[in-house]
């Protein structure tokens, strides 16, 4: 919900919004993580963040009257990445941007891209402004930019590098993945573009979310829209550089995310800047609003196409090869959302953690019209009919029971059937709320 094209009246995206209109726009698309090294993981590798055991973002820690389940903290060399699949199709690949999937020896060069720019080790920027440092958090520090002016825009400094990438390779085969900070915190923006959003005194509502989170409803952040004016600005400039160059009738491009919007925190805190109604809750959630996110590919169907289809960040890999008539990896969770058939399939989330967010442990499944999401604490579980109740604002679990237990099974069984990683009891947890 931060771009005009998926349904904001707030926040100005006019280039993402044109490539919408040249491109196909899905409208079911998800996130297979409501937290982004997950989806970070299965955009790389086609597989589903609980089989590689990433379910967690990298060094996120948290416990409860759980033990948070064990993860990697980082993607496995011997996974066989999207870049590995391009480059071995003779492809130049470079990532420009945010990774967080592991670091060292596990950082994109090794796992097949060719060129790698500012990618640090955390998952957010030192700073939005050059030299793009912390002196609190030293790990977000961005490298390979230590000479940008003071005044330097991170966003616009790592277009500038895609586009040089484009313009050195216009004559031969290219993946490139321009991966942005944006919009993730720090909350920094240009001033000018700030300027332009200064709100017209709409006042910040919440509603109470489970557990004792808060959620923002209201979208008038200022410097949270200036930082979603400067991506969209960005995809302008990229869509202008592949039409000088030649290339743009020649070049799929794909826009996505790798979580929903940050709408909903613990109790007490008040910034999360981005509202995603109707959709419920924000990044961190199972809920529709914390997994639920934008995909437009442009160069593969007639401009303006709508696309209904059930899909997920597994479903990646597999669809860009199959546009580049390149073979996929075998033993892949994702398929070709432009080959499947299978309107009924069902999509699975895995995220045995805690999150700053307020949300516990807990998995999900989505089948037809109907999602379920269980609790790992408790073992409840709780129903929604997404086609007449899109915010998931009326738990029918107790009047379709039978629905209910059907998809609880299916989702055991599937969880089964990789190997989930699951949380345990903590000996040493004392319950000190009135809740569970």
């Amino acid at each position: 919900m931060d771009t005009g094209i998926y349904g904001s009246n707030y926040y100005q995206t006019p280039h993402i919004d044109q490539l919408a209109l040249e491109g196909t726009r899905f409208t079911q698309f998800y996130s297979s993580s409501p937290v982004c090294s997950p989806t970070r993981a299965s955009i790389m590798t086609g597989k589903h963040p609980a089989r590689l055991k990433i379910t967690n973002w990298i060094g996120g820690e948290a416990n409860g009257k759980l033990l948070q389940a064990e993860y990697n903290y980082a993607l496995p060399l011997e996974e066989v990445t999207i870049g590995d699949t391009f480059e071995q199709a003779g492809y130049r690949t470079s990532y420009v941007g945010k990774w967080h999937l592991g670091t060292d020896e596990f950082l994109p060069h090794n796992q097949g891209f060719e060129t790698v720019t500012a990618t640090n080790d955390a998952g957010q920027p030192g700073s939005f402004f050059a030299p793009y440092t912390s002196d609190t958090f030293p790990i977000s520090n961005v490298p390979d930019l230590e000479n940008d002016p003071d005044s330097t825009y991170l966003t616009d400094r790592l277009t500038d590098i895609a586009i040089n990438f484009i313009e050195s390779h216009d004559q031969q085969p290219f993946f490139l993945v321009l991966s942005y900070y944006s919009v993730h915190t720090p909350l920094q923006a240009k001033p000018d573009l700030i300027k332009r959003f200064v709100s017209s005194g709409e006042s910040t509502e919440y509603v109470e979310e489970s557990f004792g989170g808060l959620t923002r409803i209201t979208q008038n952040h200022a410097t949270y829209a200036a930082m979603i004016a400067s991506v969209d600005e960005s995809v302008g400039r990229i869509m202008r550089t592949l039409e000088a160059s030649g290339i743009d009738k020649n070049t799929i491009v794909v826009f996505t995310s790798d979580n929903g919007g940050l709408s909903t925190l613990s109790e007490g805190r008040h910034w999360a800047p981005t509202s995603n109604l109707p959709l419920r809750s924000g990044k961190g959630w199972l809920y529709e609003g914390g997994i639920r996110i934008p995909l437009i590919i442009k160069g593969a169907q007639e401009g303006g196409t709508l696309n209904d289809i059930l899909g997920t960040t597994n479903d990646l890999l597999p669809t860009i090869a199959g546009l580049a008539q390149i073979t996929p990896p075998k033993q892949i969770d994702g398929v070709n959302l432009f080959k499947t058939a299978d309107s009924d399939r069902a999509l699975y989330w895995h995220f045995p953690h805690y999150h700053g967010s307020a949300n516990r442990p807990s998995g999900a499944i989505r089948s037809g019209r109907y999602k379920l999401i269980e609790w790992f604490e408790t073992n409840s579980v709780e129903l929604y009919d997404l086609a007449s109740d899109i915010g998931e604002t009326t738990d029918i679990s107790e009047f379709e029971p039978t629905i209910a237990q059907n998809l609880m099974q299916n989702l055991r069984i599937w969880r089964d059937s990789i190997d989930a990683n699951m949380p345990r009891l903590n000996p040493d947890f004392v319950d000190q709320s009135n809740d569970n």
